[in-house]
Formats: structure tokens, sequence, C-alpha cells
């Protein structure tokens, strides 16, 4: 048995954690289901996300056909209290690291993130993560056919 307190950790921080907790409720993404081979095409991947004492996790999802990948990191911002969110499109095999990100528009500074929510919200980021990753694959089906 562990303390409440320090079971599970991985680094990132608790809100992070939170957040991902809510992204893990699924198995893949609703639309993406396939009724021949009975699972999901569109399967989300996470990794840790580390920026100094912004620590939290990167979820990444390529297209059907591999042509595009989705980012969305997430983390506490380390100077506030708000879970902030950035989402960009880059292909990569690997984990996209904050020194392998090549972010373009999506995020010059600190202060610039894609979405943030105020502390505590962490269903509320969850949902527009989701959401981000549910309308990347639609957008990329249509982009297929």
């Amino acid at each position: 048995m562990q303390y409440l307190n320090t079971y599970m950790l991985d680094g990132a921080n608790h809100q992070a954690r939170a957040v991902l907790a809510f992204l893990q409720r699924s198995d893949g993404i609703e639309v993406s289901w396939d009724d021949k081979y009975h699972d999901y095409r569109a399967k989300p991947k996470v990794a840790r996300w580390e920026n100094c004492r912004e620590q939290g996790y990167i979820v990444s999802m390529n297209s059907r056909n591999y042509n595009k990948q989705l980012n969305v990191a997430f983390f506490e911002h380390r100077n506030s209290d708000s879970i902030c969110a950035i989402r960009w499109e880059q292909s990569s095999m690997n984990s996209i690291t904050i020194e392998t990100a090549k972010f373009g528009d999506a995020y010059k500074d600190k202060y610039d993130t894609s979405f943030s929510v105020e502390y505590g919200k962490a269903l509320e980021m969850a949902r527009w993560i989701e959401g981000q990753l549910v309308e990347f694959w639609i957008e990329t089906e249509k982009e297929n056919k």
C-alpha cells in the first residue's frame, strides 16, 4: 500500500493527470468505429510532455492514411493555475517533445496557447481535446474521399 499523495506519480502535474484520466474513458474515437473489424480506426496515443515547470502530456493521433498527425499538449501553466493546451499538426514516428515540436504559429511564447481553462476544470479541458480529435478525424476522412 502507498500513500495517497505519491500513488501513480509519473512527474506530470495533478491537473494534467486529471485531464488524462477523463481522456482514458474511451478506447478510441467514436466516429471512427469500424463495424467490420469491431474496433476503432482512430486510437490516440499519449506520452509525457516536459517543459521545465510545465509537466503534462501530449496526445497524438494519425489520420487513417497517416498523412497527417494531430498533437495536443496539455499542462498546468507555470505562471497561473490554469490548464492549458497547445494544438498543432506535425507528423512523427516517436513522441514529440518540446525540443522536437514544430509549432509554426500555434505557440510563440508561454502565453500563446490554443485553449485554456481555470483551475479544477479538467473535464472541460478533456472535452475540448476530445472535440479536437473528433474534428481532426472527420476532416481527414473527408480529404480521403
